[in-house]
């Protein structure tokens, strides 16, 4: 069932191939899905609850109560039914792979579906007509790479119809080839992954997206560091180094302007979310209302749309589910005594990493979020590792969402 919906998810032929064009895949696959578990003898796995997925369930709750103390929320019902569907698939995911090999299955599987798009790509950026395969043109481009003769940014279908959410498609098994370079592979083996590297990279480049370029410049970095043997957490010092330099740095150096001011649409909205949660610190606009209440766009950046959307509780538990997933994996890798196995978690983690930074500046809470978390959830499955949520925990959740929101303000406040 994992194959069938990567291919559901990526390549999306419900939308674009005869005879699936409007098949509702979800409602064929989930119930399926869920029925395999059972006759798998597996009900309990479906129904245990660990903290995380308390969690989980608990911010699926508090996007009800928000909704419903936001009356003028005219999107509750999709946000609601999305959230659930999300759950379930997060949990069934975790279920499914937490067999032997299921961490190595859905790799090398999301890695074969995601390349097919990345020939689309390329295709698409030099097809003479500028149309794809799914017939969709290319994207918004600045006039001036057009007056250069340049082309439109490459985009797909689905949930990645925007040159940056497609790219995240691309960051997300970027981490996975580098892992093939690892001490741990043969030479066949990173042989082959260092010529599928040139046309992935190839293809992050024809969707001309910031996000995704600082993403893939996050995960090159970050695996540089791995294979330096520098600790996460050494990482996640230089990260914040290297953040408050850039707050810190001269205006001219941090502002970055284009033809279309989409830098500062992008700030202005960044504004618009401090906003939000500073009128409404508990429950927030109510999940959904970003462009409504901003009357223009959402908030391109997930953390913020978060928060503003659903107040201090529901970033809280947003935040606690990715702090919990990296918990997964460092407590996946050091219970792990293959290295193999070892250099696959590593790269869930850069692959997480990546889908973090592109969310800095694109919206991208969508099922591909709950995908990887769900991915990171399989390995304490397959270990029987209870992973729990202390107090030490709850003080660094706190930490870390309040470290974001004085970093967004002052961030906020120099750039203008």
């Amino acid at each position: 069932m994992i194959l069938v919906y990567l291919i559901s998810l990526f390549i999306a032929p419900q939308l674009w191939i005869e005879p699936f064009v409007g098949l509702r895949v979800d409602l064929i696959i989930y119930p399926v899905w869920i029925i395999l578990i059972i006759v798998a003898s597996r009900t309990n796995d479906l129904l245990f609850l660990n903290a995380q997925d308390k969690i989980f369930i608990g911010m699926i709750f508090w996007i009800i109560v928000t909704s419903i103390v936001n009356v003028e929320n005219a999107l509750t019902g999709t946000v609601m039914f999305n959230y659930i569907k999300w759950f379930i698939l997060y949990k069934l995911i975790a279920i499914t792979l937490s067999k032997d090999d299921g961490l190595k299955s859905v790799i090398k599987s999301s890695i074969f579906i995601v390349y097919i798009i990345v020939f689309e790509a390329i295709q698409h950026k030099f097809s003479p007509d500028g149309i794809g395969w799914a017939g969709q043109g290319l994207g918004w481009v600045d006039q001036s790479v057009l007056d250069a003769g340049g082309t439109g940014r490459t985009r797909w279908i689905n949930i990645f119809d925007g040159p940056g959410v497609f790219c995240v498609m691309f960051t997300f098994i970027l981490p996975f080839l580098l892992q093939y370079l690892d001490k741990h592979y043969s030479l066949t083996v990173k042989f082959i992954s260092l010529t599928l590297l040139g046309p992935l990279l190839f293809a992050i480049w024809t969707t001309g997206s910031r996000g995704g370029f600082l993403a893939t410049l996050a995960i090159i970095g970050a695996y540089i560091l791995s294979r330096m043997n520098i600790s996460f957490l050494t990482m996640v010092k230089i990260g914040g180094l290297l953040i408050a330099v850039y707050v810190a740095a001269p205006s001219h150096l941090t502002q970055v302007k284009d033809d279309n001011n989409s830098a500062q649409h992008r700030v202005d909205m960044w504004m618009e979310g401090i906003e939000m949660v500073e009128l409404n610190p508990l429950f927030g606009i109510g999940k959904g209302n970003f462009a409504s209440y901003t009357g223009t766009l959402i908030a391109h950046n997930s953390s913020i749309e978060v928060m503003g959307e659903l107040g201090v509780p529901g970033f809280f538990m947003w935040i606690a589910l990715l702090y919990l997933s990296f918990k997964n994996i460092r407590l996946y890798i050091d219970s792990e005594d293959n290295p193999v196995r070892a250099s696959y978690a590593k790269g869930v983690s850069l692959s997480l990493i990546g889908y973090l930074v592109s969310s800095f500046f694109i919206t991208l809470e969508y099922e591909t979020l709950y995908f990887i978390l769900a991915i990171t959830r399989s390995m304490v499955y397959y270990k029987n590792i209870e992973v729990e949520f202390n107090r030490k925990d709850f003080y660094i959740v706190t930490g870390l969402m309040l470290g974001f929101y004085l970093v967004l303000k002052v961030f906020v406040k120099m750039y203008f």
